[in-house]
């Protein structure tokens, strides 16, 4: 029987099983027996699945590289979707770009994980001692479950840092809005609508009434006019609506960044500054005395500040908006 024709049959027994969303992964790899490469863990972000946005992505990288440092294997990622990682960010401690040849796309040479939905750690510990490459595709933060089986102390910027540190396009953008802010202390508010003010397309959610938008723009513009009255440092203010980001940009004290976001899981095809726009974010987040996340109960309370601020291990706090 021919490769074709066993992937075939391979391909029927996931379907048949319910395993779609192995044979997502499976029908993109090579049934061909390459040379085994080195074993290692490789954390996996491409196009042939859907892995959520940027702050989930980072949460599965960091995790599995906290795996692979606490049994002392070799990590590597691979992130080329929908745009390379390497355009913004390179590696600054640790090297987990791979050499050419180093990674096997062979399903004899490699075991895949999928995690999402926070499956059990398991999945992944009982794959110790390595015999093979383990390619994962994660998006759960399980730093805190691996520091309790491997008796570690890994901080999850520490670990961040380990790996990253931006690139000279990154770095000077991140410097341009430092120098415009003109101080070397500011806070950072974050605001996250989704569609709900109708100029962000997410998956299935849908804008609220033109009388509604009104009345919820209003409550957060209200809010941060708020925040920014009792702070004595500027403020710097991200989100993923263009529209409130045009209501408050100039508002005393307050400092925008300005560019189209877009999520990163949706929009495939973007030219690199709307992408860059997403790290710029995160990372400016990452420099502030403190983050705030504001919203009503409407809104999504979205993770990005949280892990923005986890970045430098600064303090971060929620603001419910009533």
């Amino acid at each position: 029987m021919g490769s074709g024709s066993v992937k075939k049959s391979i391909v029927r027994f996931f379907n048949f099983y319910g395993l779609k969303e192995y044979y997502m992964v499976l029908k993109h790899y090579r049934l061909s027996a390459n040379r085994i490469r080195k074993p290692m863990m490789v954390s996996v972000v491409d196009s042939r699945r859907k892995t959520k946005g940027l702050t989930d992505r980072f949460k599965g990288i960091v995790s599995i590289y906290a795996l692979a440092k606490a049994n002392d294997v070799p990590f590597r990622c691979v992130f080329n979707h929908p745009m390379e990682l390497t355009d913004f960010l390179v590696p600054n401690i640790y090297n987990w770009v791979a050499e050419p040849g180093e990674l096997s796309e062979s399903v004899w040479d490699v075991r895949f994980r999928i995690m999402s939905k926070q499956p059990p750690l398991r999945r992944l510990t009982n794959l110790f001692p390595l015999k093979k490459q383990v390619w994962v595709y994660a998006k759960v933060d399980y730093l805190d479950k691996i520091n309790k089986k491997y008796n570690q102390q890994y901080q999850w910027g520490q670990l961040f840092n380990e790996l990253f540190k931006p690139t000279k396009l990154l770095h000077d953008r991140l410097q341009e809005h430092l120098d415009q802010i003109g101080h070397t202390a500011f806070i950072a508010c974050v605001f996250r609508f989704q569609a709900l003010l109708g100029d962000f397309k997410e998956y299935h959610f849908k804008p609220l009434p033109p009388a509604d938008r009104q009345a919820l723009l209003s409550k957060n513009v209200n809010a941060l006019k708020r925040i920014s009255e009792q702070s004595d440092i500027p403020v710097l203010v991200t989100s993923d609506s263009s529209t409130f980001i045009a209501a408050v940009k100039d508002l005393k004290n307050i400092h925008t960044i300005p560019g189209k976001v877009v999520h990163i899981d949706n929009v495939a095809d973007a030219e690199s500054e709307v992408y860059l726009k997403s790290f710029v974010d995160f990372l400016m987040l990452s420099r502030a005395q403190k983050i705030y996340s504001l919203g009503t109960s409407l809104m999504y309370k979205t993770d990005f500040p949280k892990y923005a601020a986890k970045v430098h291990d600064i303090p971060f706090e929620r603001i419910l908006i009533e």
